[in-house]
Formats: C-alpha cells, sequence, structure tokens
C-alpha cells in the first residue's frame, strides 16, 4: 500500500470518528431545541405571558380602562407584543433545528461509505479496538502496542498497515459495486 493511500484511508477514519460525534452532539442539542420548542408552544396557546404595568395603564381598577383608536387597550397590546416576541423565539429555534437536522443528514451521508467497511463483513475485534483506540479516542501506536501487544512497538505498526490495507480494499470493493 503507498504512502498516499494509507495518508486517505487514515484521514478518513479520523474524519468518519470526528463526524460521529458531531452527529452525537447535533442529536442532543435537536433534542434541547425541540423541547424548548414544545415550550414556547404551550406558552403560545396558553397565553402565558405576563405585563409588567407601565405608566401608560391604569394605576387602579377604578378608573377607566385605557384604549386606543383601534378598540385595544393598552395591556392588550402589551400581552401581543410578549406573544410576537414567543412567536420570533419560536422561529428560532425552529429555524436551529431545521439547521441541525440538514447537517446531520449531511454527515450521515459522509460516513455511510465506511460505515459500510467498518461493519459489512464484521471486523475483528482486535481490529476493531484498534481502530477505535487510534481513530476515535487518538491513543498513539505505541499505547496501543502496550495496551494490546505487550508492548511490542513493531507489532503495533505493522497492524495498523495491515487494518488499513484491509479498510482500503474493502473500500474498493464497495466503490465499484
Amino acid at each position: 500500500m503507498g504512502k498516499e493511500t494509507f495518508k486517505n484511508v487514515e484521514g478518513k477514519l479520523y474524519g468518519y470518528f470526528r463526524d460521529l460525534n458531531e452527529i452525537s452532539i447535533l442529536e442532543i442539542e435537536c433534542k434541547g431545541l425541540e423541547d424548548q420548542e414544545e415550550s414556547i408552544k404551550l406558552d403560545i396557546k396558553h397565553c402565558n405571558v405576563s405585563v409588567v404595568p407601565d405608566m401608560h395603564m391604569s394605576p387602579s381598577f377604578d378608573e377607566r380602562v385605557q384604549t386606543s383608536s383601534t378598540g385595544e387597550s393598552v395591556a392588550e397590546k402589551g400581552i401581543i407584543r410578549e406573544i410576537e416576541k414567543l412567536e420570533d423565539e419560536l422561529e428560532y429555534v425552529e429555524r436551529k433545528i431545521r439547521g441541525n437536522k440538514k447537517r446531520i443528514r449531511q454527515l450521515k451521508r459522509n460516513t455511510d461509505g465506511l460505515k459500510k467497511v467498518l461493519t459489512i463483513p464484521p471486523m475483528s475485534k482486535e481490529m476493531m479496538d484498534f481502530i477505535i483506540y487510534k481513530y476515535k479516542l487518538n491513543k498513539s501506536v505505541d499505547w496501543i502496542a502496550n495496551k494490546m501487544y505487550g508492548g511490542v512497538r513493531s507489532t503495533g505498526y505493522r497492524r495498523r498497515r495491515e487494518i488499513l490495507k484491509n479498510i482500503a480494499q474493502w473500500a474498493d470493493v464497495y466503490a465499484h459495486q
């Protein structure tokens, strides 16, 4: 396997795990935003807003209700203004959810090819452990050699080359289907 192919496959593996991590983060963020969306919708539905009385409103109940030329009271205008703020917030949250879901779809499309290579046919546990340590957890080959091969560095480097060669071959097979 050439140096260029080696670097290319390694780059794809690093990118694959980075994309999976970003997908997880975005899905958690979407869940939080969807909870906010539901809360805002309930507040709008139940008119759950408060209007602080100000100097334009009647100071006591025995005075007349102030109205405008449109027939709305100052309090009604305040409530409408607060609901419009909630609607603006809802629009922002919905826009964020749509953006995150779009990004998740893009990332899933990016990871689909390598996902096939890593799962069909299934790799051995040793190969997957090596891949996870090296490309997901960013451990050094020396660290992996100590953990998996009794500290024999040459075995760690040889296994890395074998694993990357295997991935490159399967990627090539799937690319020509």
